[in-house]
C-alpha cells in the first residue's frame, strides 16, 4: 500500500479540512478488495434490513385495514359513560345535527350511526341471547364490510327485516323467511319488543359475532327500544387509517362534552398489542444482523491499521498528529458508509417499489382464503420514516464505532517502532 505524497501530508498537517477529505477517499481505493468487500456488507445490511421492515409494514398496514374496515371503523364517537358502564341509556342525543357536522370534516369519508342492545331472540320454543345492532345500511356499507358478508338471502331493506349470524340462526333453528321475536329492556325501562323477519344470514368468521348478531333497521330499533333522535355509536371512516390521530384530536374539538372520540388503537388495544410485540421481535432480529455487519467492518478497520502501520509511524514522525490520522481513518468510515448505504438503498427502494405495484403472490390456496375474509391475495411493502432511516443510522453510527476502535491504537503507537514494520 502506498503511502500518502508529501503535498498532502504537509495539507493535513496544516488542518486542511479538504485536503482531508480528499486523501481519504484516495486512501479507500487503495485496496479496492477490502473497500468493495465492506462496503458490499453494509449495501446487503441495509437491503435485508429495508426490505423485511417494509414487508413487515406492509403486513401491519393489512391487519390494521382488515381489522378497522370489519366492524369497528378508523374512528368511533361514544358517550363516554357508555364507555365506562355500557348502559342502555348512555347514548349520543340529537344525533342528526352531529352526523353532519362530522360527515364534512376533511379525511372522513362517511360516519355510521349504531344503536346497540343486549335482547332475548326467540323462535318457536328456542331462545338465545343477542346483541341487537340497529344501522343505516347504506352507511355501513361505506363505513366497514361485515355487512356485505352474507352467506345466504339479502340485506336489510324494508322496516320488519333482520339480518342473523348464522350460528344463532343455527341456534335457533331458522332460516332465510322465518319469524323471530325481539324482547329487550327499553330506555324507560319498559318492555322493548320487535317481530322481524329473517331476510339473510351473516357468517363473519369470527364466532362471537356469527353467535350473537342480529342487525334491524336503525329506525325500528329506536322505535322498538323507545329512543328519539340518539345512537351508542358513530362508527367513521377515514381516507386513510394514516390520518385516525389528527382527525381524533380535531373531532375531540367539536363534539359536544361528555363524548368521547377514539381512534382505532383505543378502539382495538389488542391489535395495537400484537403489532407492538411483533415490531419488538422484528427489531432484534434486524439489530443482531447490523451488529454482525459493524463486526466486519471492525475487522477490516483492524487490518487497515495494522497494514498501515509504517504509513502512520511516517506522518506521526513529520509531526502529524495522532487525532489527525483518527480522523482521517473516520473520513474513510464515513465514505464506505455512504458507497454500502447507497447501493444497499439504491437496490431495496427498487425492489419495494416494484413490489408496491405487483405484490408477492401467495399460491391458489391462500388466495381463496383471502377472499372468503375479504384480504389482499398478495403481499405488499409498505413505506415509512423508520424503514427509511434505521439500516443507514444505525450503520453509520456502527461504521464511525467501527473505525474509531481499532484507531486509538494510534495514539500509542512510537514513530520508531513503527516505522521498522515491515
Amino acid at each position: 500500500m502506498s503511502e500518502a505524497t508529501a503535498s498532502e501530508v504537509v495539507a493535513i498537517r496544516s488542518g486542511s479540512s479538504f485536503l482531508t477529505i480528499r486523501t481519504a477517499w484516495r486512501n479507500l481505493w487503495r485496496n479496492r478488495r477490502r473497500t468493495w468487500l465492506t462496503s458490499g456488507g453494509i449495501a446487503f445490511s441495509v437491503l435485508l434490513v429495508m426490505f423485511f421492515m417494509s414487508m413487515q409494514y406492509g403486513q401491519y398496514a393489512i391487519m390494521i385495514d382488515s381489522a378497522t374496515s370489519l366492524l369497528a371503523g378508523h374512528l368511533q364517537v361514544r358517550r363516554q359513560d357508555y364507555l365506562e358502564d355500557e348502559r342502555f341509556e348512555d347514548t349520543i342525543a340529537e344525533v342528526t345535527p352531529l352526523l353532519r357536522i362530522l360527515s364534512q370534516q376533511p379525511h372522513v369519508v362517511s360516519v355510521a350511526p349504531r344503536i346497540e342492545a343486549f335482547a332475548l331472540v326467540s323462535a318457536d320454543e328456542r331462545s338465545f341471547g343477542a346483541q341487537v345492532l340497529g344501522v343505516d345500511i347504506d352507511a355501513e356499507r361505506n363505513t366497514v364490510r361485515f355487512v356485505n358478508m352474507l352467506k345466504d338471502g339479502r340485506q336489510l331493506q324494508g322496516a320488519n327485516d333482520a339480518v342473523l349470524g348464522t350460528a344463532l340462526a343455527r341456534n335457533l333453528g331458522v332460516t332465510v323467511g322465518d319469524e323471530v321475536v325481539v324482547l329487550g329492556a327499553g330506555r324507560e325501562g319498559g318492555v322493548a319488543a320487535l317481530a322481524l323477519t329473517v331476510v339473510g344470514l351473516l357468517e363473519t368468521g369470527i364466532a362471537e359475532l356469527d353467535r350473537t348478531l342480529l342487525l334491524a333497521p336503525l329506525n325500528t330499533v329506536a322505535l322498538g327500544f323507545g329512543l328519539g333522535d340518539e345512537v351508542h355509536t358513530l362508527a367513521i371512516r377515514l381516507d386513510n387509517v394514516d390520518n385516525s390521530q389528527r382527525v381524533a384530536d380535531r373531532l375531540r374539538q367539536l363534539v359536544p362534552a361528555g363524548l368521547a372520540v377514539r381512534d382505532w388503537q383505543e378502539v382495538l388495544p389488542e391489535l395495537k398489542q400484537a403489532i407492538e410485540v411483533d415490531k419488538i421481535g422484528g427489531q432484534i432480529m434486524y439489530w443482531i444482523m447490523m451488529v454482525l455487519v459493524a463486526f466486519s467492518v471492525v475487522n477490516s478497520f483492524i487490518m487497515t491499521v495494522f497494514d498501515r502501520t509504517r504509513e502512520f509511524g511516517m506522518l506521526l514522525a513529520i509531526g502529524m498528529r495522532p487525532r489527525a490520522i483518527i480522523a482521517m481513518l473516520q473520513w474513510e468510515a464515513l465514505f464506505l458508509w455512504l458507497l454500502g448505504t447507497a447501493i444497499g438503498m439504491s437496490l431495496a427502494c427498487g425492489l419495494i417499489v416494484w413490489l408496491m405495484d405487483s405484490g408477492i403472490y401467495l399460491g391458489e390456496q391462500m388466495e381463496d382464503y383471502a377472499k372468503q375474509f375479504y384480504m389482499p391475495a398478495r403481499l405488499y411493502p409498505g413505506f415509512s420514516r423508520e424503514v427509511l432511516l434505521l439500516a443507514p443510522g444505525v450503520m453509520l453510527i456502527g461504521t464511525q464505532l467501527a473505525a474509531l476502535l481499532p484507531s486509538l491504537r494510534i495514539r500509542r503507537l512510537r514513530p520508531v517502532e513503527a516505522l521498522r514494520t515491515a
